[in-house]
């Protein structure tokens, strides 16, 4: 009866909030192409109700409005490259995100959340080609005529392979990556050949991972001059780049505005606007909105053209649809939340049987039926059955049926797991580890929306006499905690796993975004091996992540839910849009470069 009380409770809680918030580019030299590989069992597809790519032809033009958030900074030697979201629309990197391989083109991938590290995908943005010389040698040949933007004190000159080593060397320099990867992986070197030939120096166990994955897809290029000039780039009026945008103003809270780069390089790759000279639009505006609901209601009223970064959960999506039906979406996969708890203290969940007893007294089926209406997954870790995960994803059907590791006191094969509650499995599991009557144990969590879904987690526990206790922290008490992992017991969180398959986060104990603090010599040597291969044989690549996800799912290094959809929503004014995320790694709005705004179809919509 508790557990039904407390669906009502979180349901009209939703409901309320819903009331509340109502109120109120020439086409690229094709580059070294590694191994691409083979499409494995498809996943379950998603409905996408959107059409295909435009036909129409494109418009020069208008303002894109958009929410993306503070940035926390203006120069990544300085915060993490993620913080600094102007750059991702004022700078480049010699690498990027193959546009003509998404939805505008050959459908390879759905751009939803990058390249996963699949170099297939890749094509040159900075750069034209590049090759492996020798086993630990990458050179780059750079593109030519691509010019800084015209403002002092770069004037415009022309972009070479020396400002390419400098913005590598300085921001590894300045220990950008120490989070990333080992010691023993860092860059060696980065030098100028010639104006336009880079040569990166690596360990030859790292070169993808350090030469082509975080020196060249990741890192984005900088003028020395402006660090000459000012000894930093922190202040956001000495912005300058190469890119489609150039920042021309920041209001805090409130908004950043770009103007179109008149002298931009790239040109459309694809469609019917193929050989356009690009970006399309003339003015980006980048709102500030940290609430939820005035993001939402933004988006209801067209002050924002689509909802990249705007979380709209099922109920957010549905009231939209219903109210405004021209509005085309797709659904994506939502937040990956899951109880992790530390491995590395003296806790019961140090014993598999303790994992996977508390994993099998969850309902998930009816999480799925009566919390997420049925717009979840049940299986969607630690990849999601999405198009972009595709060569890692492996059906639940076609999981192990039987326990693989009883060596080491598995008494649940994945199926079972993700299978029908089992409350007297869960029972004799937690007898046979020794906890015959149950335990305590604690969780932080960081939000009040996050606390009510644990709430019903703990009725679950409770049916195995096991006592979840619920610490709802402050939100930047609470992300301390999680980024330095010193939460006492346990935590509920999303880990960056499927959206950084190759540093495998979860199941390295060096990665602060491995929750639990789990490792195992199967899964390093995984690491390992993969490692190896990253950027440089994707078929070997992904088929290594795709054989360690049942031995991963098998340990219950995470008490393991359904992973519900989410949704992206956009206007139809937002022309060549199909729900497109990041392109390469972490290309955040890149997006940008290619959408036009059909800006007479916005005015007769009355907007």
């Amino acid at each position: 009866m508790l557990k039904k009380i407390m669906w009502l409770c979180v349901s009209l809680l939703m409901v309320l909030s819903l009331i509340l918030a109502s109120c109120g580019p020439s086409e690229p030299t094709t580059p070294t192409t590694p191994t691409t590989p083979t499409s494995p069992t498809t996943p379950t597809t998603p409905t996408q109700p959107s059409t295909p790519a435009e036909s129409e032809k494109p418009q020069y033009g208008g303002t894109f409005t958009f929410v993306f958030g503070e940035p926390f900074g203006f120069d990544p030697a300085f915060n993490f490259m993620m913080e600094c979201k102007s750059i991702f629309l004022t700078n480049e990197e010699l690498l990027m995100g193959d546009w003509a391989k998404g939805p505008a083109g050959t459908g390879e991938t759905d751009w939803t959340n990058g390249c996963l590290g699949i170099a297939g995908l890749f094509t040159g943005q900075l750069c034209e080609s590049w090759e492996f010389t020798d086993d630990t040698t990458i050179t780059f040949h750079l593109r030519q005529g691509v010019h800084w933007h015209d403002k002092a004190p770069v004037n415009g000159r022309e972009y070479t392979a020396e400002d390419a080593a400098w913005s590598i060397e300085r921001l590894w320099a300045n220990g950008v990556h120490s989070v990333i990867g080992p010691k023993e992986d860092a860059l060696i070197s980065a030098t100028a050949k010639d104006k336009y030939t880079l040569v990166l120096k690596v360990p030859a166990h790292a070169m993808g991972g350090s030469g082509i994955i975080y020196s060249a897809a990741w890192l984005y290029q900088f003028a020395p001059e402006v660090v000459e000039e000012y000894g930093d780039m922190k202040d956001w009026r000495n912005s300058v780049g190469t890119g489609a945008f150039m920042l021309t103003d920041y209001v805090p809270g409130s908004a950043l505005t770009y103007k179109k780069n008149p002298n931009y390089w790239g040109t459309n790759p694809v469609g019917p606007g193929k050989g356009d000279q690009l970006p399309y639009v003339d003015e980006l505006k980048q709102l500030i909105i940290a609430d939820s609901s005035t993001q939402l209601a933004a988006l209801r009223t067209g002050k924002i053209d689509f909802s990249l970064w705007t979380y709209l959960t099922l109920d957010d999506a549905r009231s939209l649809m219903e109210q405004r039906p021209e509005m085309k979406y797709r659904d994506i996969n939502g937040e990956d939340n899951h109880l992790y708890f530390r491995l590395d203290k003296d806790l019961p969940f140090n014993d598999i049987k303790v994992r996977q007893a508390l994993t099998l007294s969850i309902d998930k089926q009816e999480l799925i039926d009566d919390y997420y209406a049925g717009d979840a997954f049940m299986l969607g870790v630690p990849y999601p059955p999405y198009k972009a995960w595709e060569p890692f994803y492996t059906p639940l059907d076609q999981m192990p049926s039987t326990p693989q590791l009883t060596d080491e006191g598995s008494e649940c094969s994945v199926q079972e797991l993700f299978g029908a509650q089992n409350i007297e499995k869960a029972k004799q599991l937690l007898a046979d580890a020794g906890y015959p009557d149950g335990f305590n144990c604690k969780i932080i969590s960081q939000t009040s929306a996050n606390t009510d879904f644990l709430s019903i987690i703990r009725e679950y526990f409770a049916e195995v006499n096991v006592n979840l206790e619920i610490e709802q922290k402050e939100d930047g008490v609470f992300r301390s905690m999680r980024r330095s992992r010193t939460y006492e017991e346990g935590v509920y969180t999303a880990s960056p796993t499927s959206a950084f398959p190759y540093d495998m986060h979860n199941i390295r104990t060096e990665s602060f975004d491995c929750f639990t603090y789990f490792e195992h010599p199967y899964t390093r040597n995984i690491y390992n091996e993969m490692r190896k291969v990253l950027a440089k044989d994707d078929e070997q690549y992904t088929s290594l992540l795709k054989e360690s996800v049942p031995f991963i799912l098998e340990q219950s290094i995470g008490i393991w839910l359904p992973l519900p959809k989410n949704y992206r929503m956009w206007w139809p004014w937002l022309k060549n849009y199909n729900g497109e995320g990041s392109l390469g790694i972490d290309d955040q709005m890149l997006v940008a470069n290619y959408v036009w705004i059909d800006q007479e179809l916005k005015a007769s919509m009355g907007y």
